[in-house]
């Protein structure tokens, strides 16, 4: 089998016809705001914008955040957000954080219509996850601006948004560890019901993602308990029956010839009990 053909390209990636008149806002006017911040080079200014655009986004979506272990963040606190990921939406909860965040992308989001401009001008570090070594020498090398400017670092470490069959990748662990941060578990369920891109294009309203916040890890601590977090963290995304968790399954979804990534053997035992 090879990666199926998209059924979606990036300049069709919305259709203006079908929007309500609250989404092109939020794709037009509200998100040329959020990209002027962006311009302007305050950094609390771009993340006032990015949290008020994330707002009026779940506002519009009518889209419930079940959120769970919010205490457990130090708002005054940077850490190496480190999340499950299934869909878009993701981004939309992590920015209920009360938490200024940059974030570690795949580079070919940069070519997104809407979206690629913020991206680039917001200062978000684009990488090649096909190229993982270059790619976390430059996280590496950009981090510390986000450091200095008092931010959190958000990557996902499985690296792709197939499902939660998909393994973990040590890079936000090894990031961890070199810049001493801790790193914030963050498990994450049911976005993809919102928006299941590049699957499908329809937007859904009124469903629900769970969010729950685990206790922070120490960096010196990072990359030894990576595989039983990610194991604990997948137990309570299964958990989280009114958010079901977005499943890989090969014969639906291609096998993505040319993405490099590994299904998680550990998952699939936990799964069929």
């Amino acid at each position: 089998m090879t990666h199926p053909e998209p059924s979606i390209e990036p300049a069709d990636l919305f259709k203006q016809e079908e929007l309500t008149a609250e989404l092109r806002d939020l794709l037009g006017p509200h998100l040329a705001t959020v990209l002027q911040a962006a311009v302007s080079g305050s950094r609390p200014k771009l993340h006032g914008a990015e949290r008020a655009w994330a707002a009026a986004a779940v506002a519009a979506l009518d889209i419930d955040i079940s959120m769970v272990g919010l205490d457990r963040v130090d708002p005054g606190g940077q850490y190496v957000v480190a999340s499950l990921h299934e869909g878009f939406p993701d981004v939309l909860a992590l920015l209920q954080l009360p938490l200024d965040l940059n974030w570690v992308i795949r580079d070919e989001l940069l070519e997104l219509p809407y979206f690629g401009d913020y991206l680039r001008t917001a200062g978000h570090i684009a990488v090649d996850p096909e190229s993982p070594r270059t790619a976390l020498r430059t996280i590496f090398k950009k981090a510390s601006a986000t450091i200095a400017a008092g931010e959190s670092l958000v990557v996902f470490p499985q690296g792709s948004l197939l499902g939660i069959d998909i393994a973990f990748r040590a890079g936000a662990f090894r990031l961890a560890e070199r810049i001493g941060l801790p790193i914030l578990p963050v498990v994450l369920a049911g976005s993809h019901r919102v928006w299941e891109y590049p699957f499908n294009r329809t937007l859904r309203c009124g469903q629900h993602i769970h969010m729950e916040i685990l206790e922070p890890i120490e960096p010196g601590d990072a990359l030894s308990e990576m595989r039983e977090l990610e194991r604990n963290m997948k137990r309570r995304a299964l958990a989280a029956s009114s958010a079901p968790a977005r499943r890989y399954v090969p014969e639906r979804d291609g096998t993505w010839d040319g993405y490099s990534f590994e299904l998680d053997p550990d998952f699939a035992r936990m799964a069929a009990i």
